[in-house]
């Protein structure tokens, strides 16, 4: 029998949306799991768990992964490939197809979405709302952990590098270092329809933060998959 390797994905916790961030897992297993040989090895990326980390610039962070999402490639010893993703998405189709759609050559991938106004000044749950260059490339990326180009990933570098913001633009890349994931991987919540999603964000909040976020267009179905999460689990006691 051949042995399972394993792909390690990230997911972005915070505390308020432990929810999410078991739905997240929840759907990246339901679809992944034992895929071909290879099995998803989920993480929950939290700034307490990285001894190293201690970076504290007063720069603005929405989240406690704002910049912990950036030493993926460090935490995973540079080798292989790695996924990092925010807490508030929903996959629908295997992270393994998500593999397969990408440039495995370029350091990092990402979706590209083109420049957008965000609807709120906040969002979630009173979270300020930064409107930026590359807006939410960075909530979903793929990592070559091994491309030279990510060797910078160090904890110095990634403690000590002013202005944070350089990485969510991705600055220590050129831009032909940086690959392309399709659309219907990083499909906003609010913003667009994808017929062929494949995971849902939901950027500007969901359902786990009350009832406003229930009827937006792909709301419905995370409590969806809250739900088959929730049945699975007692089923499983």
């Amino acid at each position: 029998m051949n042995s399972i390797s394993t792909l390690p994905i990230y997911i972005g916790y915070e505390e308020r949306e432990h929810s999410a961030f078991e739905v997240c897992r929840y759907s990246i297993l339901r679809h992944s799991r034992y895929w071909w040989g290879e099995n998803p090895q989920i993480h929950k990326l939290r700034s307490k768990d990285i001894k190293s980390y201690h970076r504290d610039h007063g720069e603005p962070q929405s989240t406690d992964f704002t910049f912990t999402r950036f030493w993926v490639p460090w935490l995973c010893n540079f080798q292989g490939m790695s996924i990092f993703v925010d807490c508030d998405f929903l996959f629908l189709d295997s992270v393994f197809n998500l593999i397969a759609d990408i440039d495995k050559t370029k350091a990092v991938s990402v979706v590209k979405h083109p420049p957008y106004i965000p609807l709120k000044d906040v969002k979630m749950d009173g979270v300020q709302q930064h409107k930026s260059f590359r807006k939410n490339w960075a909530s979903l990326m793929v990592f070559n952990n091994e491309h030279p180009k990510n060797k910078i990933l160090q904890p110095e570098y990634l403690n000590n590098h002013i202005p944070g913001i350089d990485f969510h633009h991705l600055k220590w890349l050129d831009d032909d270092d940086i690959g392309d994931i399709p659309m219907e991987w990083n499909v906003l919540d609010q913003y667009y329809y994808i017929k062929s999603a494949k995971a849902i964000h939901y950027t500007e909040g969901g359902p786990w933060f009350g009832n406003e976020f229930n009827n937006t267009r792909y709301g419905p179905l995370w409590n969806e998959y809250n739900m088959m999460r929730i049945n699975d689990e007692h089923e499983c006691q």
